[in-house]
């Protein structure tokens, strides 16, 4: 029996946004001679398996540039709760001493700040629990795959169907809002630096009400440190509601050869949303004092 380990919102993520189950059974086979069993032998010890290998170099396409082709599975210390350092229990149930936000802290102006603290206790108002699309950067809290060319990059999101092009050519749009905002690509050496724009204001960053403008401007950067290792940030502007920009970050690694990219079962059989309006956030008293 093949056991593939999941990590997104549909299948072992959410349990009030999907109707999928909240973790995946574990069964843990004991018996009286493990209790009783000796240590291994010099020999018994040397013919346990090895570690898997190290990961090789980066990996490069015809012209030259990293290949970012694949799937992977981001380390974001449970950013789909809160991307600020908060404690467990709530949701997802992880708690994280760090978040992903550098230093902490989000800048958002006063105003901004209290309309926070009140999202924070109507989790009805989470678009994502309602299956609208996440936006860019809260799409990349889940796994996903990228299809590579010269001139356009693919990336095809597990989570609520969402997919995106990251043009390599062009400019933005004038006239044009959406989700998923506008990508457009440039190779700054071996970094992947994407420029999305034309956000926008109905994603949010999290579920515990952290909020942008449709002046959203995200600046993500993919630097390829071996052949199974990203390291992701972005610099995020929003002069509406934040006083500064400010940087998020986590490290991406490359999925199990075994594992699929499935399709999300948001809207299906869906027994959660209408007890959405009773999900109040559980976090500490000083989360917001800055």
């Amino acid at each position: 029996m093949k056991v593939v380990e999941r990590a997104s919102a549909c299948n072992g993520g959410f349990s009030l946004r999907t109707a999928q189950p909240w973790r995946c059974a574990v069964l843990f086979l004991t018996t009286l001679a493990l209790a009783t069993a000796q240590p291994p032998s010099v020999s018994q010890r040397a013919a346990q398996p090895a570690k898997p290998p190290p990961s090789g170099p980066v990996p490069r396409m015809p012209d030259g540039h990293p290949n970012l082709e694949g799937i992977w599975q981001p380390r974001t210390s449970g950013a789909a709760y809160s991307i600020l350092p908060h404690q467990g229990g709530f949701f997802l149930g992880a708690g994280s001493d760090t978040g992903v936000v550098e230093g902490g802290v989000l800048p958002y102006q006063p105003w901004a700040a209290e309309i926070v603290k009140d999202l924070t206790q109507h989790m009805e108002f989470d678009p994502t629990g309602h299956c609208h699309y996440e936006g860019i950067p809260h799409a990349n809290y889940f796994g996903f795959q990228f299809f590579q060319t010269p001139t356009q990059i693919a990336v095809l999101y597990e989570n609520m169907h969402a997919r995106r092009i990251i043009y390599m050519t062009g400019n933005h749009p004038s006239d044009y809002l959406s989700w998923m905002g506008d990508s457009r690509g440039r190779w700054e050496g071996d970094t992947l630096v994407v420029d999305v724009a034309n956000n926008n204001d109905k994603s949010v960053y999290d579920m515990a009400g952290h909020f942008h403008s449709d002046a959203e401007h995200v600046v993500e950067r993919y630097t390829m440190v071996d052949s199974d290792n990203i390291n992701w940030e972005a610099t995020i502007n929003d002069p509406k509601v934040f006083t500064r920009p400010w940087k998020m970050k986590f490290p991406l690694r490359r999925a199990a050869k075994d594992y699929e990219i499935l399709e999300s079962g948001c809207f299906e059989g869906e027994r959660d949303a209408v007890h959405l309006v009773e999900g109040l956030a559980t976090i500490p008293a000083d989360h917001y004092k800055q």
